[in-house]
């Protein structure tokens, strides 16, 4: 015996921050899009894959090199073999995930959505922050840490939580203006016009 009835979603908190962000990356990464939104998008991208494939390689040489004391060779090694080879393949697994998940429900699909909203918020929150901070004369190896190299780290990071407002505002506004003709439609067609 079939039951036409179906369990409702939960309604708690976790769950409905859970569907937002589902639905967020959704329209993020398969919905329509202004030319701001895809600058929002298309250069955190870009910027993603320069520090993975360059900073984490060349720090992981870094560390072999000066404070292991290896060889320039082995840092060589170690920087493209053991750590750029294995990040450029997660990246092109990421990719191949997400292009999967296109229109797709389902808990594995929301946490590869999830995992794509991990990695934005990680690179316009922490990555290109980084990056400027090293670009004005901050350092990790060795620890240095003028003040303008803080300063413009921290306008970073405000940058990357501004955009990321304008990104959720911009999906709200389109999504109720879909939402909108969408229940005109379904009006106009219950009516019989």
């Amino acid at each position: 015996m079939t039951n036409a009835y179906t369990i409702p979603p939960r309604r708690d908190l976790i769950s409905r921050a859970m569907r937002e962000i589902d639905d967020f990356m959704s329209w993020i990464l398969y919905g329509q899009e202004t030319w701001l939104v895809a600058l929002l998008k298309g250069v955190p991208l870009l910027l993603f894959l320069y520090f993975v494939l360059g900073y984490i390689p060349n720090y992981a040489n870094t560390i072999v090199t000066l404070y292991l004391g290896f060889s320039k060779d082995v840092g060589f090694l170690v920087a493209v073999v053991l750590v750029g080879g294995p990040t450029f393949t997660l990246i092109l697994i990421l990719a191949l995930w997400t292009q999967a998940a296109r229109g797709r429900r389902g808990f594995a699909w929301s946490l590869i959505r999830f995992l794509d909203f991990l990695q934005y918020l990680a690179t316009v929150l922490f990555m290109i922050p980084f990056m400027l901070f090293n670009l004005a004369g901050g350092s990790l190896i060795p620890p240095l840490f003028p003040l303008t190299a803080l300063a413009l780290g921290a306008i970073a990071v405000g940058g990357g939580a501004t955009g990321l407002v304008y990104l959720w505002f911009e999906y709200r506004r389109i999504s109720r203006r879909e939402a909108d003709a969408a229940a005109a439609a379904s009006a106009a067609w219950s009516s019989g016009g």
